[in-house]
């Protein structure tokens, strides 16, 4: 199993890395308008990471319009010779959008986007083995499986520059098959009279501690990554997922992640991670 987490790091780390080899052009949105972001040649692919945006491409040119304010994703845009990357900042004033971005790719970036099989191979090792490195188990902490219930286990935890990559398990206990959804994250604290006295890094936390923290704020996380083995959990089974979060230190902090319900109250895990 610690295997098929590696595999699935790697390849997030992965796309990390390119992603982090090439310039990245900022595009400013506004509610309601359109944005143009033309390109050198035909366009074969064009993906955001968050569907607060709608994204068409036609020819060389790529249509971007935001949904909803207040979310920024990136954007890669793919040609036969090479690949642009973008940052979608969150809609704004239409005074400050960008109305028209040209060409950005050079010949040059173009070259060094067309990697061989065996340098792609080499990278993927490269990746498999900082993963493996790198990968530390989560402690459980006053955990009690619940009877009856969902249960989440947070299993593994890599920490990258950017982001935390979990591996973690569900288990149904209930009477009824659950359907696994992809969890809301949140980040908590408080304020700074009253300072969070945190666990080790990388130790899951029963409820009851949550229990006992002063009033705390609640900061949606941007889940970068989220996928799981089997969505649907027969009674008695367990499926594995993985997750990335975004995040901008490595300062440990306290989690929650909410997995929607069981049809008794929402299946949650918190951890410092």
């Amino acid at each position: 199993m610690k295997t098929i987490l590696s595999l699935c790091l790697a390849c997030l780390l992965a796309s990390s890395v390119f992603a982090q080899q090439q310039p990245v052009t900022q595009v400013h949105t506004a509610l309601n308008h359109l944005t143009v972001i033309e390109v050198s040649e035909p366009i074969t692919m064009a993906a955001a990471g968050s569907d607060a945006f709608e994204i068409e491409r036609h020819g060389t040119r790529v249509f971007v319009k935001p949904t909803r304010t207040g979310i920024s994703t990136n954007l890669f845009v793919w040609t036969e010779h090479g690949r642009s990357v973008y940052e979608l900042e969150p809609a704004a004033d239409v005074s400050k959008m960008d109305v028209l971005i040209g060409a950005v790719q050079t010949p040059a970036q173009a070259s060094a986007d067309k990697l061989s099989d065996e340098d792609v191979s080499k990278l993927a090792d490269r990746m498999l083995s900082h993963t493996l490195l790198t990968t530390e188990r989560v402690n459980a902490l006053g955990l009690r499986t619940q009877k009856k219930r969902v249960n989440v286990r947070l299993e593994e935890v890599v920490h990258g520059k950017d982001a935390i990559y979990v591996r973690y398990q569900v288990t149904n206990l209930s009477a009824v098959p659950y359907r696994v959804v992809g969890p809301e994250v949140l980040s908590l604290t408080t304020d700074e009279s009253a300072p969070l006295s945190l666990p080790a890094a990388n130790s899951q936390l029963a409820a009851s501690y949550i229990d006992r923290l002063p009033p705390a704020n609640r900061q949606p996380i941007e889940v970068l990554h989220s996928e799981i083995g089997t969505e649907d959990v027969a009674p008695g089974k367990t499926s594995t997922g993985v997750l990335a979060i975004r995040t901008k230190d490595a300062t440990p902090k306290l989690y929650q992640f909410v997995f929607g319900s069981d049809k008794v109250s929402p299946v949650v895990a918190q951890a410092v991670l």
